[in-house]
């Protein structure tokens, strides 16, 4: 192995342990946030609703657009993705 090569791998793993772009607002890493279990609120106007637990980031969105295409006949919906951890329901909001 060369020495240039030694050094980006070492580079690579320095930064990986670092943390990543997420925690600039977030105490978790961007892995963590996207694997999270959720619980999602629905908004529609000054109404709003929880549709239930998601597993993921990813799954969270489904379940809010799936609700919207259900229930909303205009494009004036929200929703937000709050994160299941450390004994809290709604420990950091995500989307």
């Amino acid at each position: 192995m060369t020495p240039y090569r030694f050094v980006f791998i070492g580079s690579a793993l320095l930064l990986a342990s670092c943390g990543d772009e997420c925690s600039s607002y977030s105490e978790f890493s961007c892995k963590q946030i996207e694997n999270a279990d959720y619980n999602v609120f629905f908004f529609v106007g000054d109404r709003d609703e929880r549709l239930g637990q998601a597993k993921g980031l990813a799954q969270c969105g489904v379940v809010a657009r799936t609700q919207a295409a259900r229930k909303v006949r205009s494009s004036q919906w929200s929703y937000v993705c709050c994160m299941i951890a450390k004994g809290s329901s709604c420990y950091e909001k995500h989307r």
